[in-house]
Protein backbone atom coordinates (compact mmCIF):
# COMPACT_ATOMS: atom_id res chain seq x y z
CA UNK A 1 0.00 0.00 0.00
CA UNK A 2 1.61 3.59 -0.85
CA UNK A 3 1.50 6.12 1.19
CA UNK A 4 -1.00 8.39 0.58
CA UNK A 5 -0.57 12.55 1.68
CA UNK A 6 -4.34 13.27 1.19
CA UNK A 7 -7.17 10.89 1.85
CA UNK A 8 -10.56 11.57 -0.35
CA UNK A 9 -14.09 9.95 -0.02
CA UNK A 10 -17.13 10.90 -1.74
CA UNK A 11 -20.63 11.05 -0.49
CA UNK A 12 -24.27 11.80 -2.15
CA UNK A 13 -26.24 13.83 0.71
CA UNK A 14 -29.46 14.89 -0.72
CA UNK A 15 -28.67 14.93 -4.41
CA UNK A 16 -25.69 16.41 -3.82
CA UNK A 17 -22.28 15.18 -4.28
CA UNK A 18 -19.66 15.64 -1.60
CA UNK A 19 -16.05 14.81 -1.33
CA UNK A 20 -14.51 14.89 2.03
CA UNK A 21 -10.37 14.51 2.07
CA UNK A 22 -7.88 15.24 4.55
CA UNK A 23 -4.26 16.27 3.93
CA UNK A 24 -2.24 14.64 6.56
CA UNK A 25 1.15 17.01 6.24
CA UNK A 26 -1.06 19.58 7.30
CA UNK A 27 -3.76 18.66 9.33
CA UNK A 28 -6.67 20.23 6.64
CA UNK A 29 -9.71 19.07 6.83
CA UNK A 30 -12.11 19.89 3.68
CA UNK A 31 -15.59 19.23 2.58
CA UNK A 32 -16.48 20.52 -0.65
CA UNK A 33 -19.64 20.54 -3.03
CA UNK A 34 -18.97 20.81 -6.65
CA UNK A 35 -19.17 24.61 -6.54
CA UNK A 36 -17.94 25.91 -3.50
CA UNK A 37 -16.21 24.73 0.17
CA UNK A 38 -18.55 23.94 2.44
CA UNK A 39 -16.05 23.57 5.23
CA UNK A 40 -12.01 23.93 5.78
CA UNK A 41 -10.28 23.70 8.58
CA UNK A 42 -7.01 23.41 10.25
CA UNK A 43 -7.29 20.15 13.39
CA UNK A 44 -3.47 20.82 14.49
CA UNK A 45 -3.49 20.13 17.79
CA UNK A 46 -7.29 19.76 18.90
CA UNK A 47 -8.23 16.33 18.60
CA UNK A 48 -12.47 16.87 19.54
CA UNK A 49 -14.12 18.98 16.52
CA UNK A 50 -17.34 20.03 16.34
CA UNK A 51 -19.14 21.84 13.92
CA UNK A 52 -22.46 23.64 11.99
CA UNK A 53 -22.36 23.08 8.53
CA UNK A 54 -25.47 24.05 5.77
CA UNK A 55 -25.49 21.36 2.90
CA UNK A 56 -28.70 22.62 0.47
CA UNK A 57 -29.69 24.81 3.37
CA UNK A 58 -30.75 22.03 5.31
CA UNK A 59 -28.22 22.19 9.02
CA UNK A 60 -26.01 19.44 9.31
CA UNK A 61 -23.73 18.70 12.54
CA UNK A 62 -20.04 17.63 11.52
CA UNK A 63 -18.51 15.68 14.86
CA UNK A 64 -14.34 14.88 14.15
CA UNK A 65 -12.70 12.99 16.83
CA UNK A 66 -9.07 11.52 16.22
CA UNK A 67 -6.94 11.68 19.32
CA UNK A 68 -6.66 7.66 19.37
CA UNK A 69 -8.68 6.83 16.96
CA UNK A 70 -10.39 8.62 13.91
CA UNK A 71 -14.04 9.24 13.69
CA UNK A 72 -15.73 12.03 11.84
CA UNK A 73 -19.16 11.82 11.20
CA UNK A 74 -22.23 13.94 9.66
CA UNK A 75 -25.94 14.49 11.32
CA UNK A 76 -28.71 16.69 11.13
CA UNK A 77 -31.90 16.52 13.50
CA UNK A 78 -33.48 12.93 12.59
CA UNK A 79 -30.20 10.94 13.05
CA UNK A 80 -26.86 10.08 11.23
CA UNK A 81 -26.61 10.89 7.46
CA UNK A 82 -23.00 9.33 7.45
CA UNK A 83 -21.80 7.59 10.08
CA UNK A 84 -17.80 7.79 8.67
CA UNK A 85 -16.55 10.50 6.36
CA UNK A 86 -13.46 8.73 5.62
CA UNK A 87 -13.45 5.35 6.59
CA UNK A 88 -9.85 4.48 5.05
CA UNK A 89 -8.48 7.05 7.89
CA UNK A 90 -11.09 4.95 10.42
CA UNK A 91 -9.76 1.41 9.20
CA UNK A 92 -6.13 3.00 9.82
CA UNK A 93 -6.58 4.37 13.01
CA UNK A 94 -7.93 1.06 14.23
CA UNK A 95 -5.32 -1.06 12.36
CA UNK A 96 -2.63 1.22 14.04
CA UNK A 97 -4.55 1.21 17.39
CA UNK A 98 -4.72 -2.83 17.63
CA UNK A 99 -0.52 -3.32 16.57
CA UNK A 100 0.55 -0.56 19.07
CA UNK A 101 -1.69 -2.72 21.59
CA UNK A 102 -0.09 -5.93 20.63
CA UNK A 103 3.26 -4.33 20.82
CA UNK A 104 3.03 -3.00 24.10
CA UNK A 105 1.56 -6.25 25.39
CA UNK A 106 4.17 -8.17 24.14
CA UNK A 107 6.66 -5.83 25.90
CA UNK A 108 5.02 -6.12 29.09
CA UNK A 109 5.41 -10.09 28.67
CA UNK A 110 8.91 -9.79 28.04
CA UNK A 111 9.28 -7.43 31.42
CA UNK A 112 7.43 -9.84 33.50
CA UNK A 113 8.97 -12.80 31.73
CA UNK A 114 12.51 -11.22 33.09
CA UNK A 115 11.36 -10.44 36.57
CA UNK A 116 10.73 -14.03 37.31
CA UNK A 117 14.39 -15.19 36.11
Amino acid sequence: MAFERIQKQSHTIEDTSINVSYDRFTTRFEIKSSTEVIYSSLLLFFPIRNAKILINNQEYSLKILWFLLWRSKLTNSEGIVVKELLYRRRKKSIGLFIYFLLITMVKIGIGLATLKT
